[in-house]
C-alpha cells in the first residue's frame, strides 16, 4: 500500500513537472514568433492627400505595429507615381500598398515585388482583378443578407437596369432566392422610359433597389424627382447606393469604413507575404446608414430592423 501511494505521488509530480515544461516552451515559441511576425518594410502608395486614404493608413499600421510602413502621396500625378514606384523598388521595399485609381494605374505592372490594391470599385478595369486586394464595394450576397436582415417581410425587391447589366441581373436573382427574395427587374434602354417603369414596380414590390446604373442612376434630377418622390408617396422603401441616396429619400444604403478596410488589408499581409496573389476580396465588414426621417415615414406600414451599429442622419 505505501509504494502504491508512494508511485501515485511521483506520477503526479511527473506529470506537474511535464505540464511546467510545456507551458515554458509554449510561452518561449510565442513570444518567438511574436517578435517576428510581420516585420516588413511597407510603402503605401496614395493617389492623393485625402481623408480617406488616412484613415486607411491609420488602421493599417495598427494591425502592423512591427512593420515599417511609409507613405508615399503621388498628389494625384501619374507619371509622377511611376517615378515613385521605380525609387520605391530601389530602397528594398517589401510589398506595396497602392490605394486609389491613379495608384493602381502606376503600380499595376510591377512584378519585381508584392503589391496590394485598395480602394478601388471595380478592379477590373485596371485589369488587376486577379492580383491581391480588397474592394470597395460589396458581394450580392452580402448585399442580399443584409437586405434580408433589414426588411425582413420584403419578399419582392424590384430594380431597374440597363443592356450592360443583364449578366448581373440574372446572377443577382439566383442570389436573392437563396435568402427568400424575389427580384422584379425591369431594363431601361433610354431614360424616358423610366417614369413608367418605376409606376408599374411599385404597384408590385416591397422595396425598390437603386442599383448603381449609368443610365438609371447618372441622373440626379431623375433620381430624385422620379424615383425617390414617387417611392416616398407610395411608402415604398427604397434602398440606395451611396450617401447621396440616403439624404434624399433611401431608407438605407451599405458602405465599407476607410478604417476597416485598412484594417482588412493589414491582416492580409502576411498571407500575400506567404502565399502570393489571392484575388480581391470583398469588404469584410457591412456597414449600414440610414435615414431616420424616412424610417418614420415608413412606419408603421413597413417592418424595419435597423442594425445596432446602424449610422443615422436625417
Amino acid at each position: 500500500m505505501t509504494f502504491s501511494i508512494t508511485k501515485t505521488e511521483r506520477c503526479k509530480n511527473a506529470r506537474l513537472l511535464t505540464g511546467m515544461l510545456a507551458l515554458f516552451f509554449l510561452f518561449v515559441s510565442s513570444f518567438s514568433f511574436a517578435s517576428v511576425a510581420l516585420a516588413y518594410n511597407i510603402v503605401i502608395l496614395t493617389s492623393k492627400n485625402a481623408a480617406p486614404y488616412n484613415s486607411f493608413v491609420k488602421e493599417f499600421k495598427k494591425v502592423l505595429p512591427d512593420s515599417t510602413v511609409k507613405v508615399v502621396n503621388m498628389e494625384e500625378e501619374v507619371d509622377k507615381g511611376s517615378a515613385m514606384i521605380r525609387k520605391i523598388t530601389e530602397d528594398k521595399t517589401d510589398l506595396i500598398v497602392a490605394l486609389g485609381s491613379r495608384a493602381a494605374w502606376a503600380a499595376k505592372d510591377r512584378q519585381d515585388i508584392p503589391v496590394m490594391f485598395s480602394m478601388l470599385s471595380n478592379p477590373k478595369k485596371y485589369e488587376i482583378d486577379s492580383r491581391a486586394g480588397i474592394r470597395i464595394g460589396f458581394s450580392a450576397s452580402q448585399k442580399m443578407q443584409v437586405f434580408r436582415e433589414i426588411l425582413p417581410r420584403a419578399q419582392k425587391i424590384g430594380v431597374l437596369y440597363g443592356k450592360d447589366s443583364e449578366g448581373a441581373i440574372n446572377d443577382i436573382k439566383e442570389i436573392a432566392d437563396k435568402v427568400g427574395i424575389t427580384i422584379i427587374a425591369k431594363r431601361i434602354d433610354d431614360v424616358r422610359e423610366v417614369a413608367s417603369a418605376v409606376d408599374d414596380l411599385l404597384e408590385r414590390v416591397d422595396a425598390l433597389w437603386l442599383r448603381t446604373d449609368k443610365i438609371i442612376t447618372s441622373n440626379a434630377r431623375l433620381l430624385k424627382q422620379v424615383i425617390l418622390l414617387r417611392a416616398l408617396r407610395k411608402k415604398i422603401p427604397i434602398i440606395g447606393e451611396n450617401r447621396w441616396t440616403v439624404q434624399n429619400g433611401a431608407l438605407f444604403s451599405l458602405f465599407a469604413s476607410y478604417q476597416s478596410l485598412g484594417a482588412q488589408a493589414g491582416e492580409l499581409v502576411e498571407r500575400l507575404m506567404e502565399e502570393g496573389e489571392f484575388g480581391f476580396q470583398y469588404p469584410s465588414t457591412v456597414n449600414v446608414l440610414m435615414n431616420s426621417n424616412v424610417a418614420e415615414r415608413l412606419s408603421p406600414g413597413v417592418n424595419i430592423v435597423a442594425p445596432r451599429d446602424a449610422f443615422f442622419i436625417k
